[in-house]
Protein backbone atom coordinates (compact mmCIF):
# COMPACT_ATOMS: atom_id res chain seq x y z
CA UNK A 1 0.00 0.00 0.00
CA UNK A 2 1.52 3.41 -0.93
CA UNK A 3 2.60 5.64 1.92
CA UNK A 4 0.16 8.44 1.09
CA UNK A 5 -2.85 6.16 1.63
CA UNK A 6 -1.40 4.59 4.79
CA UNK A 7 0.90 7.15 6.43
CA UNK A 8 1.29 5.12 9.62
CA UNK A 9 3.01 2.14 8.02
CA UNK A 10 6.35 1.12 9.60
CA UNK A 11 6.19 4.12 11.87
CA UNK A 12 5.55 2.97 15.36
CA UNK A 13 7.59 -0.16 15.80
CA UNK A 14 10.83 1.80 15.76
CA UNK A 15 9.99 5.43 16.54
CA UNK A 16 11.37 5.29 20.13
CA UNK A 17 14.70 4.09 18.78
CA UNK A 18 15.33 7.40 17.06
CA UNK A 19 13.68 9.80 19.45
CA UNK A 20 15.01 8.35 22.71
CA UNK A 21 18.64 9.21 22.02
CA UNK A 22 18.06 12.91 21.39
CA UNK A 23 18.03 14.16 24.98
CA UNK A 24 20.94 12.17 26.36
CA UNK A 25 23.31 12.82 23.49
CA UNK A 26 22.52 16.50 23.27
CA UNK A 27 23.01 16.95 27.00
CA UNK A 28 26.60 15.67 26.90
CA UNK A 29 27.43 17.78 23.87
CA UNK A 30 25.49 20.98 24.56
CA UNK A 31 28.55 23.07 25.37
CA UNK A 32 30.23 21.96 22.18
CA UNK A 33 27.17 22.74 20.08
CA UNK A 34 26.56 26.15 21.57
CA UNK A 35 30.05 27.26 20.60
CA UNK A 36 30.58 28.43 17.05
CA UNK A 37 32.95 25.74 15.87
CA UNK A 38 33.60 25.34 12.55
CA UNK A 39 32.25 11.61 5.65
CA UNK A 40 29.42 11.19 6.04
CA UNK A 41 27.53 10.24 2.89
CA UNK A 42 28.25 12.55 -0.06
CA UNK A 43 25.46 14.35 -1.88
CA UNK A 44 26.76 13.01 -5.17
CA UNK A 45 28.00 14.78 -8.25
CA UNK A 46 25.22 13.75 -10.63
CA UNK A 47 23.37 16.65 -12.30
CA UNK A 48 20.14 17.67 -10.62
CA UNK A 49 16.99 16.56 -12.44
CA UNK A 50 14.45 19.12 -13.52
CA UNK A 51 11.32 19.97 -11.55
CA UNK A 52 12.79 19.49 -8.07
CA UNK A 53 10.52 20.48 -5.19
CA UNK A 54 11.25 22.13 -1.85
CA UNK A 55 10.42 20.91 1.62
CA UNK A 56 11.23 22.94 4.73
CA UNK A 57 11.32 21.52 8.25
CA UNK A 58 12.21 22.74 11.71
CA UNK A 59 13.08 19.80 13.93
CA UNK A 60 15.88 20.87 16.21
CA UNK A 61 19.55 21.47 15.63
CA UNK A 62 20.16 21.69 11.89
CA UNK A 63 23.55 20.02 12.23
CA UNK A 64 21.68 16.79 12.98
CA UNK A 65 18.72 17.16 10.66
CA UNK A 66 20.82 18.08 7.64
CA UNK A 67 22.97 14.98 8.15
CA UNK A 68 19.86 12.78 8.21
CA UNK A 69 18.01 14.16 5.18
CA UNK A 70 21.03 14.37 2.91
CA UNK A 71 21.28 10.55 3.01
CA UNK A 72 17.85 9.97 1.47
CA UNK A 73 17.51 8.72 -2.08
CA UNK A 74 15.92 11.42 -4.24
CA UNK A 75 17.25 14.29 -2.12
CA UNK A 76 19.58 16.52 -4.15
CA UNK A 77 20.35 19.26 -1.66
CA UNK A 78 19.90 20.17 2.00
CA UNK A 79 20.56 23.69 3.23
CA UNK A 80 20.71 24.69 6.88
CA UNK A 81 19.14 28.03 7.66
CA UNK A 82 16.62 30.16 9.49
CA UNK A 83 12.95 30.79 8.73
CA UNK A 84 9.70 31.88 10.34
CA UNK A 85 11.05 35.05 11.96
CA UNK A 86 10.68 38.80 11.70
CA UNK A 87 14.27 39.93 11.03
CA UNK A 88 15.86 39.90 7.58
CA UNK A 89 19.18 38.07 7.18
CA UNK A 90 19.51 36.99 10.81
CA UNK A 91 22.81 35.74 12.17
CA UNK A 92 23.39 32.57 14.19
CA UNK A 93 23.99 34.68 17.29
CA UNK A 94 20.70 36.55 16.85
CA UNK A 95 18.69 33.40 16.27
CA UNK A 96 20.41 31.70 19.20
CA UNK A 97 19.25 34.48 21.53
CA UNK A 98 15.66 33.66 20.58
CA UNK A 99 14.71 37.27 19.80
CA UNK A 100 14.16 37.09 16.02
CA UNK A 101 11.39 34.48 15.96
CA UNK A 102 13.27 32.27 13.53
CA UNK A 103 13.56 28.51 13.78
CA UNK A 104 16.67 26.56 12.92
CA UNK A 105 15.48 24.75 9.82
CA UNK A 106 16.54 22.82 6.78
CA UNK A 107 15.39 23.30 3.21
CA UNK A 108 15.35 20.09 1.21
CA UNK A 109 15.51 19.85 -2.59
CA UNK A 110 13.92 16.57 -3.63
CA UNK A 111 12.75 14.75 -6.73
CA UNK A 112 9.09 13.73 -6.21
CA UNK A 113 9.57 10.93 -8.75
CA UNK A 114 12.07 9.28 -6.40
CA UNK A 115 10.76 10.19 -2.96
CA UNK A 116 7.40 11.58 -1.97
CA UNK A 117 6.63 14.39 0.42
CA UNK A 118 4.80 11.91 2.65
CA UNK A 119 8.04 9.94 2.96
CA UNK A 120 9.90 13.09 3.97
CA UNK A 121 7.23 13.72 6.60
CA UNK A 122 7.72 10.19 7.91
CA UNK A 123 11.43 10.84 8.36
CA UNK A 124 10.73 14.26 9.86
CA UNK A 125 8.37 12.99 12.58
CA UNK A 126 10.41 9.90 13.29
CA UNK A 127 13.78 11.58 13.84
CA UNK A 128 12.89 14.16 16.47
CA UNK A 129 10.48 14.56 19.39
CA UNK A 130 7.43 16.51 18.13
CA UNK A 131 5.79 16.59 21.57
CA UNK A 132 8.19 18.96 23.34
CA UNK A 133 7.35 22.62 22.91
CA UNK A 134 10.31 24.75 21.81
CA UNK A 135 12.78 22.08 22.82
CA UNK A 136 14.82 19.17 21.47
CA UNK A 137 16.82 17.49 24.21
CA UNK A 138 19.00 20.09 25.90
CA UNK A 139 18.48 22.59 23.06
CA UNK A 140 15.81 24.93 24.42
CA UNK A 141 14.18 27.95 22.81
CA UNK A 142 11.71 28.89 20.10
CA UNK A 143 14.50 28.43 17.55
CA UNK A 144 14.28 24.67 18.22
CA UNK A 145 10.51 24.38 17.74
CA UNK A 146 9.02 21.56 15.73
CA UNK A 147 7.54 22.94 12.51
CA UNK A 148 6.49 22.01 8.99
CA UNK A 149 6.75 24.98 6.63
CA UNK A 150 4.57 23.93 3.68
CA UNK A 151 5.11 25.26 0.15
CA UNK A 152 1.72 24.39 -1.34
CA UNK A 153 -1.73 23.14 -0.40
CA UNK A 154 -0.81 19.52 -1.09
CA UNK A 155 2.04 19.65 1.43
CA UNK A 156 -0.26 21.35 3.94
CA UNK A 157 -2.95 18.69 3.54
CA UNK A 158 -0.50 15.80 3.89
CA UNK A 159 1.14 17.28 6.97
CA UNK A 160 -2.16 18.01 8.72
CA UNK A 161 -3.58 14.60 7.84
CA UNK A 162 -0.57 12.71 9.17
CA UNK A 163 -0.33 14.84 12.32
CA UNK A 164 -4.00 14.14 13.12
CA UNK A 165 -3.58 10.40 12.56
CA UNK A 166 -0.46 10.28 14.69
CA UNK A 167 -2.21 12.00 17.58
CA UNK A 168 -5.24 9.70 17.36
CA UNK A 169 -3.06 6.60 17.19
CA UNK A 170 -1.32 7.39 20.47
CA UNK A 171 2.05 6.93 18.81
CA UNK A 172 3.61 9.39 21.23
CA UNK A 173 3.07 9.69 24.98
CA UNK A 174 1.96 13.30 24.60
CA UNK A 175 0.21 15.44 22.02
CA UNK A 176 2.14 16.62 18.98
CA UNK A 177 2.97 20.32 19.16
CA UNK A 178 4.40 20.62 15.63
CA UNK A 179 3.43 23.85 13.89
CA UNK A 180 2.15 23.52 10.31
CA UNK A 181 2.54 26.95 8.75
CA UNK A 182 3.18 28.48 5.31
CA UNK A 183 6.79 28.63 4.21
CA UNK A 184 8.28 32.07 4.79
CA UNK A 185 11.54 33.62 3.64
CA UNK A 186 14.36 31.13 4.17
CA UNK A 187 17.79 32.52 5.03
CA UNK A 188 20.73 30.12 4.54
CA UNK A 189 22.90 29.86 7.65
CA UNK A 190 26.55 30.88 7.71
CA UNK A 191 28.91 28.78 5.62
CA UNK A 192 30.46 26.90 8.53
CA UNK A 193 27.03 25.44 9.38
CA UNK A 194 26.56 23.86 5.95
CA UNK A 195 27.46 20.16 5.64
CA UNK A 196 28.54 20.39 9.27
CA UNK A 197 28.76 16.67 9.94
CA UNK A 198 30.46 15.98 6.61
CA UNK A 199 33.09 18.61 7.35
CA UNK A 200 33.54 17.90 11.07
CA UNK A 201 32.93 14.18 11.69
CA UNK A 202 35.54 14.04 14.47
CA UNK A 203 34.01 16.94 16.40
CA UNK A 204 32.69 15.94 19.83
CA UNK A 205 29.07 16.95 19.16
CA UNK A 206 29.09 14.91 15.95
CA UNK A 207 30.45 11.84 17.73
CA UNK A 208 28.11 12.02 20.73
CA UNK A 209 24.90 13.10 19.02
CA UNK A 210 24.91 12.82 15.23
CA UNK A 211 26.72 9.49 14.77
CA UNK A 212 24.36 7.49 17.05
CA UNK A 213 21.34 9.16 15.48
CA UNK A 214 22.55 8.38 11.96
CA UNK A 215 23.26 4.75 12.83
CA UNK A 216 19.69 4.24 14.02
CA UNK A 217 18.28 6.21 11.10
CA UNK A 218 20.17 4.07 8.59
CA UNK A 219 18.76 0.88 10.07
CA UNK A 220 15.17 2.12 10.12
CA UNK A 221 15.23 3.73 6.67
CA UNK A 222 17.62 1.38 4.88
CA UNK A 223 15.24 1.07 1.94
CA UNK A 224 15.19 4.84 1.42
CA UNK A 225 18.90 5.60 1.54
CA UNK A 226 20.75 6.90 -1.49
CA UNK A 227 23.31 4.62 -3.05
CA UNK A 228 26.85 5.91 -3.13
CA UNK A 229 27.68 6.82 -6.71
CA UNK A 230 30.73 5.01 -8.05
CA UNK A 231 33.81 7.17 -8.24
CA UNK A 232 35.07 7.60 -11.77
CA UNK A 233 38.33 8.87 -13.19
CA UNK A 234 39.66 9.26 -16.68
CA UNK A 235 42.13 6.46 -16.04
CA UNK A 236 42.19 3.65 -13.50
CA UNK A 237 44.80 4.30 -10.81
CA UNK A 238 48.10 2.54 -11.40
CA UNK A 239 49.12 0.02 -8.71
CA UNK A 240 51.54 1.53 -6.21
CA UNK A 241 54.68 -0.37 -5.22
CA UNK A 242 54.98 -1.45 -1.57
CA UNK A 243 57.35 1.46 -1.00
CA UNK A 244 58.51 4.26 -3.28
CA UNK A 245 62.29 4.28 -3.69
CA UNK A 246 64.60 6.49 -1.60
CA UNK A 247 65.24 9.86 -3.19
CA UNK A 248 61.74 10.14 -4.69
CA UNK A 249 60.75 13.78 -5.12
CA UNK A 250 57.23 13.55 -3.74
CA UNK A 251 56.40 17.09 -4.80
CA UNK A 252 56.58 15.93 -8.42
CA UNK A 253 54.53 12.74 -8.05
CA UNK A 254 51.17 12.84 -9.83
CA UNK A 255 49.15 11.37 -6.95
CA UNK A 256 45.90 11.71 -8.86
CA UNK A 257 47.06 9.04 -11.28
CA UNK A 258 48.36 6.72 -8.56
CA UNK A 259 45.52 6.93 -6.02
CA UNK A 260 41.81 6.26 -6.00
CA UNK A 261 39.64 9.40 -5.79
CA UNK A 262 38.99 8.76 -2.09
CA UNK A 263 42.67 8.23 -1.30
CA UNK A 264 43.53 11.42 -3.16
CA UNK A 265 40.78 13.41 -1.41
CA UNK A 266 41.98 12.30 2.01
CA UNK A 267 45.77 12.39 1.63
CA UNK A 268 46.17 15.37 -0.69
CA UNK A 269 43.12 17.50 0.09
CA UNK A 270 42.96 16.65 3.82
CA UNK A 271 39.50 15.14 3.51
CA UNK A 272 37.80 12.89 6.03
CA UNK A 273 36.14 9.59 5.17
CA UNK A 274 32.90 8.32 6.69
CA UNK A 275 33.14 6.68 10.14
CA UNK A 276 32.27 3.01 10.55
CA UNK A 277 32.26 2.54 6.78
CA UNK A 278 35.93 2.50 5.93
CA UNK A 279 38.34 -0.35 5.34
CA UNK A 280 40.32 -0.72 8.56
CA UNK A 281 38.23 0.74 11.40
CA UNK A 282 37.44 -2.69 12.90
CA UNK A 283 40.36 -4.78 11.62
CA UNK A 284 41.93 -6.73 14.50
CA UNK A 285 44.51 -8.84 12.64
CA UNK A 286 48.23 -8.53 13.36
CA UNK A 287 50.25 -6.53 10.89
CA UNK A 288 51.61 -3.16 9.84
CA UNK A 289 49.82 -0.02 8.74
CA UNK A 290 51.83 1.79 6.09
CA UNK A 291 51.35 5.04 4.21
CA UNK A 292 49.19 4.38 1.17
CA UNK A 293 51.34 6.79 -0.87
CA UNK A 294 54.99 6.17 -0.01
CA UNK A 295 54.80 2.90 1.90
CA UNK A 296 56.43 4.18 5.08
CA UNK A 297 55.59 2.23 8.24
CA UNK A 298 53.27 4.40 10.34
CA UNK A 299 51.52 2.25 12.93
CA UNK A 300 51.55 -1.35 14.13
CA UNK A 301 48.61 -3.49 15.14
CA UNK A 302 49.70 -3.81 18.77
CA UNK A 303 49.11 -0.08 19.22
CA UNK A 304 45.62 -0.20 17.67
CA UNK A 305 42.55 -0.06 19.92
CA UNK A 306 38.79 0.22 19.57
CA UNK A 307 37.88 3.82 20.35
CA UNK A 308 34.26 3.77 19.22
CA UNK A 309 34.82 6.70 16.85
CA UNK A 310 34.57 4.66 13.63
CA UNK A 311 38.11 5.23 12.37
CA UNK A 312 41.34 3.27 12.98
CA UNK A 313 42.76 4.46 16.30
CA UNK A 314 46.30 4.02 17.65
CA UNK A 315 47.94 5.11 20.90
CA UNK A 316 51.43 5.55 19.47
CA UNK A 317 53.15 5.85 16.09
CA UNK A 318 55.35 3.01 14.84
CA UNK A 319 58.69 4.75 15.31
CA UNK A 320 60.14 8.12 16.17
CA UNK A 321 59.77 10.37 13.16
CA UNK A 322 57.22 8.20 11.30
CA UNK A 323 54.63 10.96 11.51
CA UNK A 324 54.77 14.71 11.96
CA UNK A 325 52.29 16.81 13.91
CA UNK A 326 51.08 20.17 12.70
CA UNK A 327 48.65 22.70 14.21
CA UNK A 328 45.35 22.72 12.33
CA UNK A 329 43.16 25.80 12.81
CA UNK A 330 40.83 25.11 9.90
CA UNK A 331 37.04 25.29 10.23
CA UNK A 332 37.29 27.48 13.32
CA UNK A 333 38.72 24.72 15.51
CA UNK A 334 42.11 24.07 17.08
CA UNK A 335 43.31 20.54 16.34
CA UNK A 336 46.55 18.63 15.77
CA UNK A 337 46.93 17.24 12.28
CA UNK A 338 48.91 14.04 11.65
CA UNK A 339 50.94 13.71 8.42
CA UNK A 340 53.37 11.19 7.01
CA UNK A 341 56.88 12.48 7.66
CA UNK A 342 58.13 11.11 4.34
CA UNK A 343 55.62 12.15 1.68
CA UNK A 344 53.52 14.66 3.68
CA UNK A 345 50.27 12.72 3.17
CA UNK A 346 47.42 13.83 5.40
CA UNK A 347 46.59 10.93 7.73
CA UNK A 348 44.15 12.28 10.32
CA UNK A 349 44.29 14.01 13.70
CA UNK A 350 45.71 13.42 17.18
CA UNK A 351 43.57 13.76 20.30
CA UNK A 352 44.49 13.58 23.98
CA UNK A 353 41.63 11.29 25.08
CA UNK A 354 43.32 7.92 24.55
CA UNK A 355 42.73 5.14 27.13
CA UNK A 356 46.34 3.95 27.53
CA UNK A 357 49.25 5.44 29.45
CA UNK A 358 50.19 7.58 26.43
CA UNK A 359 46.86 9.41 26.67
CA UNK A 360 46.95 9.67 22.89
CA UNK A 361 44.43 8.75 20.19
CA UNK A 362 45.73 8.91 16.66
CA UNK A 363 42.48 9.03 14.68
CA UNK A 364 43.51 7.98 11.17
CA UNK A 365 41.66 7.67 7.86
CA UNK A 366 41.71 4.16 6.38
CA UNK A 367 42.13 5.75 2.94
CA UNK A 368 45.57 6.98 3.98
CA UNK A 369 46.72 3.50 4.96
CA UNK A 370 47.55 0.14 3.47
CA UNK A 371 47.63 -2.89 5.71
CA UNK A 372 50.38 -5.48 5.48
CA UNK A 373 49.21 -8.57 7.30
CA UNK A 374 51.77 -10.34 9.47
CA UNK A 375 52.88 -13.57 7.86
CA UNK A 376 51.94 -16.69 9.77
CA UNK A 377 54.52 -19.40 10.30
CA UNK A 378 54.03 -22.42 8.06
CA UNK A 379 52.65 -25.44 9.91
CA UNK A 380 55.16 -28.21 10.62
Amino acid sequence: MPFASNPLRRFWATTPLLVAGIAAGTFFAMNSHSAETTSPRPQGSAPKPENLKLATFGNGCFWCTEAVFRELRGVYGVTSGYTGGSVANPTYQQVGMGVTGHAEAIQVEYDPKQIGYADLLEVFWKTHDPTTLNRQGADVGTQYRSAVFYHDQEQQALAEELKEKLDKSGAFNASIVTQIVPAAEFYPAEGYHQDYYAENPEQRYCQLVIVPKLEKFRKVFADKLRKDEPETTAEAPQPLPDELPPGTDFSKVDWKKLLTPEQYRVTELAGTERPFQNEFWNVTEDGEYRCVRCGQLLFESDSKFESGCGWPSFDVAAANGAVVLKPDNSLGMVRTEVRCSRCDAHLGHLFDDGPTETGQRFCINSASLKFKKEKQAAPK
